[in-house]
């Protein structure tokens, strides 16, 4: 296969080894066929299992051990952590904000005060405050475009 960067999608042989939940198979998996399924997998490995079988012990210790020469893992571990029920309540809330302030960003119910600038906030937060960060500027350029939308219509 090629460069991580090159594969894009997930090979038929890793998909039937993720089907069939085959731990010896995944460990045959070259590291970017690997990184392509660390979400699952990851999910696989810390979630409650419906099955509580010792087999499924022996696989889950094998994928917990796949998974620990991976520093990604963490990131997504973090992610998985995040209440995105609560997040997207809060995005709805800030849009409706946003919409009644025409745009402006003066309050914000995503993101509190920035104590440095947005590259660096973002660069030095949990990952749950990038969400928030990210969700707050997609929002501000959502609500730009369809102002700037109705300001182009109005002019035609």
């Amino acid at each position: 296969m090629a460069d991580s960067t090159g594969l894009q999608f997930v090979s038929a042989y890793a998909f039937e080894a993720m089907q069939k939940v085959d731990v010896v198979r995944l460990a045959a998996l070259s590291d970017p066929e690997l990184r392509l399924l660390l979400p699952c997998l990851v999910r696989m490995a810390l979630c409650a299992p419906a099955d509580q079988s010792q087999s499924w012990a022996q696989d889950k210790k094998l994928i917990l051990r796949l998974l620990s020469g991976v520093e990604a893992v963490n990131s997504i571990v973090a992610l998985l952590s995040v209440d995105f029920h609560a997040l997207e309540q809060d995005a709805r809330k800030e849009q409706q904000l946003r919409h009644k302030a025409g745009g402006s960003n003066g309050e914000s119910i995503l993101v509190s005060q920035l104590q440095h600038g947005l590259t660096l906030e973002f660069e030095h937060s949990d990952p749950l405050r990038r969400l928030r960060l990210t969700l707050s500027e997609l929002l501000a350029i959502m609500n730009k475009v369809q102002s700037e939308n109705g300001l182009f219509r109005r002019v035609l």
